[in-house]
């Protein structure tokens, strides 16, 4: 019983005092260097550019269709029908 508990307490003692190990450069020349080095702008970081360049792609493309649906007067139904016709775009006329 003895013997555990000195090993237990043996180990916890060198896991202790190991401290941790990094590869990181820690240097005050480095830090001062880069002091915001996950940022890419003043409030952005590169994913967050990323996904609003992909935001503004989609709705763009998405825009685009709109747009040629309402050139192409395919965004309504005809109106040289005798009988009524339901709008099923969803929008008001």
């Amino acid at each position: 019983m003895k013997t555990s508990a000195c090993l237990i307490s043996f180990a916890a003692l060198a896991v202790c005092l190991s401290g941790c190990n990094s590869d990181r450069d820690v240097s005050y020349k480095h830090i001062t260097g880069h002091l915001t080095p996950e940022l890419k702008g003043l409030a952005e970081r590169p994913v967050d550019d990323h996904n609003a360049f992909a935001i503004a792609s989609n709705e763009d493309l998405r825009m685009f269709w709109d747009d040629i649906g309402r050139s192409l007067y395919t965004d309504q139904p005809t109106r040289l029908s005798p009988f009524p016709i339901t709008y099923t775009s969803g929008q008001p006329r």
